[in-house]
């Protein structure tokens, strides 16, 4: 039996995914992100479960391609450039990206010995500057080199926010996006998949083709997306100014009691959390005193807690509740980083 289980509720995720339709406009497409193993909820699982209410989905390298190549025939974009295995790649239908003239080039040339029509994106920096293509001159000219190339079809051309909740950045990108997309159609006349929003894209600055839906498919902000529960495994009563931990990092003066718990730093707890974070055991909060790579050390002083009692780091115990941004404001980071860190030593459970 597993000590650590993370529950996946898949209703939840398809919630989610319905709220975002309903923020679509008229023939809107929707591309479920499902890079980093769908943010470490298990890509296969949530790519074979959400294919019938998506267009699309994107992935970041090779490997992730072929994970969920073997659960859907939906079209998936590799979002980063890959230079690799690109027979292998295009034979199983990858939508490759483009985003330097490098890149270009190596896509040209596998092209030009391909008998297959090979499908990609055009990457274009609006401000992000992470990658593509920057000014007219440069799309004009790849746009133009692949136009003289067999076997090279432009599905799509994308960027991305990098602050889509701030109106003036995200105004400033939508609006560059926007003339690169009028410039394109105006000297080519290319009939593409033109997409710019990401998760806060779509609920801030939405527009184009497409939508790129991550990390609002799997908050569990509106919904109960995930719970990431563990055990108490023992419990230590502790005398006054006696420590606990590495270094002895906890102490008290007077007398303590503290459980330890069986999830640490090699599950992918952040050691950030100590001193800042808290579990829920029988619906109290119990406060993270110290970590060790496989368990936790909580002060339980004054609780009632026995060995074998769950303990919640993410969700729900009785009326009280942890949420993802809980764990990333203690852990002075994001949700995304939270969820994405947790290791395969904890067993994913899909619910619902």
């Amino acid at each position: 039996m597993q000590i650590s289980v993370l529950e996946i509720n898949l209703n939840a995720i398809k919630n989610n995914l319905a709220d975002v339709k309903k923020l679509l406009k008229y023939n809107q497409k929707l591309c479920v992100v499902a890079k980093a193993n769908s943010y470490g909820l298990g890509a296969k699982k949530l790519c074979y479960n959400l294919q019938n209410f998506c267009d699309y989905f994107a992935v970041s390298s090779a490997k992730e391609f072929f994970d969920i190549r073997s659960v859907t025939q939906k079209p998936i974009v590799i979002l980063d450039p890959v230079f690799e295995n690109l027979n292998r790649l295009t034979r199983a239908g990858a939508e490759l990206s483009i985003s330097s003239f490098e890149g270009l080039k190596k896509i040209i040339e596998f092209a030009e010995k391909s008998d297959r029509k090979i499908k990609v994106h055009l990457a274009v920096n609006t401000g992000m500057n992470r990658f593509g293509f920057k000014t007219k001159n440069e799309i004009f000219e790849v746009i133009s080199k692949i136009k003289k190339t067999q076997n090279i079809i432009i599905s799509g051309v994308f960027s991305h926010y990098f602050e889509a909740n701030d109106k003036i950045f995200a105004d400033y990108q939508f609006n560059k996006f926007l003339k690169l997309k009028q410039f394109i159609l105006s000297e080519f006349n290319l009939n593409a998949i033109y997409h710019l929003a990401n998760s806060d894209g779509i609920l801030s600055k939405n527009g184009f083709d497409m939508v790129r839906a991550g990390m609002v498919l799997y908050s569990d902000k509106n919904y109960p997306t995930i719970s990431l529960k563990t055990r108490v495994l023992d419990i230590q009563n502790l005398n006054p100014y006696e420590s606990a931990g590495y270094s002895g990092v906890f102490q008290k003066n007077t007398k303590s009691k503290v459980a330890i718990i069986g999830i640490g730093y090699g599950d992918g707890i952040s050691r950030n959390i100590v001193k800042n974070g808290y579990v829920l055991i029988n619906g109290n909060y119990a406060k993270i005193v110290a970590i060790c790579m496989d368990t936790l050390l909580v002060d339980v002083t004054g609780f009632s807690v026995k060995i074998f009692d769950e303990v919640v780091l993410i969700g729900k115990s009785k009326d009280k509740q942890i949420f993802i941004c809980d764990v990333a404001a203690w852990c002075d980071t994001i949700s995304y980083e939270i969820i994405v860190r947790l290791s395969n030593r904890i067993e994913r459970k899909y619910i619902n």
